[in-house]
């Protein structure tokens, strides 16, 4: 019953009707406090209608307001007790908004706080090493792209050299040779047989020796065959690891 005293207004739909006549303090803590109020005849205050206090604003004096109640339903006689309701004043909702307006001053002394010079300067600093950081990224990455470019080159020209070589037949005139090499080495070892079967019988007592060696010799000149023979075929082991594509028939 805060601000209402003896003589405040009593409303009825925003009309004074009345005023407050007198105020009874509770007998116990359980009882609220009572109000009598005197109302004009003409108001039409009904069994159902509720008091409440209220103000029409921030500055206006409080007041008992009175609802009009079910349209329809009887009036309330003259001394008979009228039902009261709690509604929030201008100042119970303003108590919220200070709480708020507290908080955002703290919350702004807070952010005035974090955009001091103090940390402006630190953020300032980690932009511009943020920066550097990137421009040196940059750099190495360009670098990094050169020198990949520079040996995809190399690689390609190498693989041209080798082209060129297969195309100008070089491959097949070093084939000749090792064939012809072959051969001959092929004559030296018969000869070498021959002489030696011949010197067998008079170092007899060495026979067993010359026989390993010529053994020896025999087992040389297959391998020799035998690569000749593999590279006669495959001429592209000795430049590729894997088997050239078919050329197209044109």
């Amino acid at each position: 019953m805060g601000g209402i005293d003896r003589g405040s207004l009593v409303k009825y739909g925003g009309m004074d009707v009345g005023t407050v006549s007198e105020i009874a303090l509770p007998d116990n803590e359980k009882s609220g406090i009572g109000l009598k109020i005197k109302v004009a005849k003409k108001a039409p205050v009904r069994i159902d209608s509720e008091a409440f206090v209220t103000s029409i604003g921030l500055m206006a004096d409080q007041h008992i307001e009175i609802s009009s109640g079910t349209p329809g339903a009887p009036l309330l006689q003259p001394g008979s007790v009228l039902k009261s309701k709690e509604v929030l004043n201008f100042m119970q909702m303003a108590e919220p908004l200070s709480e708020v307006s507290d908080q955002l001053q703290e919350m702004m002394d807070g952010l005035n706080a974090l955009l001091g010079d103090k940390n402006r300067q630190h953020f300032s600093s980690m932009m511009a090493n943020m920066d550097s950081l990137s421009s040196e990224g940059r750099k190495s990455f360009l670098k990094l792209s050169t020198n990949l470019e520079i040996l995809t080159d190399r690689f390609a020209a190498v693989g041209k050299s080798l082209d060129e070589l297969m195309a100008r037949g070089v491959l097949e005139k070093s084939l000749e040779n090792v064939e012809t090499t072959t051969e001959e080495a092929r004559v030296l070892i018969t000869a070498i047989q021959n002489l030696v079967s011949e010197f067998q019988g008079v170092v007899s007592s060495n026979g067993t020796s010359i026989v390993d060696i010529m053994e020896n010799f025999q087992f040389a000149s297959q391998n020799l065959e035998e690569f000749t023979r593999i590279v006669k075929e495959r001429p592209w082991l000795l430049v590729r690891k894997a088997a050239p594509p078919e050329r197209k028939m044109p």
